[in-house]
């Protein structure tokens, strides 16, 4: 299953993002997937790996975060640990992150989890969000398996 590709409609359907919202996160170099110059045309085709990076911008979309904050978040974790999106099915890495909201700051950074700086922000009324990647996994394995596709 992890040298399997998934046309631009399939991913749209497994990750429940629109097929628009692939093209520009395409073109914005956000999730840029592998392209098959072969057969009719040029077809885009998406792997394992970017699934799962789709799966956790529409995660973080889905709590109405922007669009600049999930890219910051993934951005982040892309940079800090590159082998979490490896074997999106199969990470037990139990590595958890975190996007919140540090004291006097408006903006959310993207860190390793903390439970203290989480309990203090949320004791303070401000945002938290958490992200484990292997949850994210978990997710993206059920969708697979609603839309027929063996994981």
């Amino acid at each position: 299953m992890e040298g399997r590709f998934f046309t631009s409609t399939e991913a749209a359907e497994i990750t429940r993002c629109s097929r628009r919202q692939l093209q520009y996160w395409r073109e914005q170099e956000i999730v840029v997937p592998t392209v098959n110059t072969t057969g009719k045309g040029r077809n885009v085709y998406y792997s394992l790996t970017d699934l799962l990076a789709l799966t956790l911008m529409e995660y973080l979309l889905s709590l109405g975060l922007s669009f600049e904050v999930c890219q910051l978040a993934l951005n982040f974790l892309r940079a800090v640990e590159p082998k979490l999106f490896e074997h999106p099915l199969h990470n037990k890495s139990g590595r958890r992150f975190m996007l919140w909201q540090s004291a006097g700051e408006e903006a959310l950074r993207c860190t390793e989890f903390d439970e203290q700086k989480a309990i203090a922000a949320i004791q303070d009324g401000r945002a938290i969000v958490p992200i484990q990647i292997e949850a994210l996994g978990k997710r993206l394995e059920k969708r697979l398996q609603l839309v027929g596709t063996p994981s």
